[in-house]
């Protein structure tokens, strides 16, 4: 589950993110200058995604927010690729840089909490890895994907990926709101 979330996030965050100024340079026409500003608007967005998810871990707990943040990463990914006015684009990219960072925070706090003592950071560096080869390929795929069928081609396998995620984390997690690192890490 956790191999998932990490390949998901990270294969979103890098396809994303990494060709975020060409998408409005070359979709939008926005010259460069206005493309980064842009792109520094939306990557902004992160830093409350990132706090408000963490912020509402203890509360909520990691699988809900996981869960939630991941669904509206992939809802905003969705809409993104069905819009055409500026405003909205600008929108759609600021819902999914909010989203996505939370769905990290999310990510960091619950991967250790699942994986026994003994084995702790060697796993989550194993799930962690699993995410960044999904990171390699992103930047690939991304302009393959765009170059044969635009943005809504793009941010449709993104609203998949986000999804997909969220649907792993349902099905598979646990919650570890309230449980000792004794409770959450033990075999089921």
């Amino acid at each position: 589950m956790l191999w998932v979330a990490w390949g998901v996030l990270v294969y979103s965050y890098h396809g994303i993110f990494t060709w975020l100024p060409t998408f409005y340079a070359t979709s939008l026409d926005l010259t460069v200058v206005r493309s980064i500003q842009w792109v520094l608007i939306v990557t902004l967005a992160q830093i409350p995604g990132y706090y408000t998810a963490a912020l509402l871990l203890d509360r909520v707990g990691r699988k809900k927010i996981a869960i939630l943040y991941l669904l509206f990463a992939g809802v905003g990914s969705a809409l993104l690729g069905l819009v055409i006015d500026l405003s909205s684009i600008l929108f759609w990219s600021i819902v999914i840089s909010f989203f996505n960072l939370g769905a990290w925070s999310a990510l960091y706090a619950y991967t250790p909490e699942l994986y026994p003592t003994r084995i702790r950071g060697t796993a989550s560096g194993a799930a962690a890895s699993i995410g960044r080869l999904a990171g390699v390929i992103a930047p690939t795929a991304t302009p393959l994907l765009y170059y044969y069928g635009g943005l809504p081609a793009a941010f449709s396998v993104f609203a998949l990926i986000h999804i997909l995620g969220a649907v792993t984390i349902l099905v598979l997690g646990v919650e570890t709101k309230g449980k000792t690192l004794e409770e959450t890490s033990k075999p089921t």
